[in-house]
């Protein structure tokens, strides 16, 4: 389970690629796992190492599946290697495991006591939501780590 490794992302490491990987290559690798953000490739001036790139998946879930699956499989004519990147500050948290009669009400209750809240992106129903907070350093107090919280909608 990623909540169980502390150093989960839901940005990927993939290291040991031909230095002529295309972002659609490894889009077409990768998209069956879960929705990918962003695709960054660096390929390093030859001789000083293989090409390596970091795939930012829509949340963490995602990223773990696709960490999963893919490791030692082989990405154009070599057996990549697969890590998590590191985590990039946001102002944006996603809450997953959301029940059916989760209403937003519930939602602002429970988190604006983390910090004053910008936005609320759900949907009646949705199994989870993103919030977004005005400042950033609430995640270094509250949720450097995984949290489960429950609430009464």
């Amino acid at each position: 389970m990623p909540e169980d490794d502390q150093r989960a992302t839901r940005n990927l490491f993939i290291g040991n690629l031909d230095h002529n990987v295309s972002e659609v290559e490894l889009r077409r690798a990768f998209e069956k796992y879960g929705i990918i953000e962003e695709v960054v490739i660096k390929r390093p001036a030859r001789g000083q190492g293989g090409a390596y790139a970091f795939l930012k998946f829509q949340n963490l879930d995602m990223a773990h599946r696709a960490k999963v699956a893919m490791s030692g499989r082989v990405v154009g004519r070599n057996p990549i290697k697969i890590g998590y990147g590191k985590a990039n500050p946001t102002t944006r948290l996603w809450v997953g495991g959301l029940g059916p009669s989760t209403s937003l009400a519930a939602l602002a209750r429970e988190f604006d006591r983390f910090g004053s809240i910008r936005t609320i992106d759900y949907v009646k129903g949705d199994s989870f939501a993103y919030i977004q907070y005005e400042i950033s350093n609430i995640f270094n107090t509250h949720f450097n780590e995984s949290h489960f919280v429950s609430f009464t909608t």
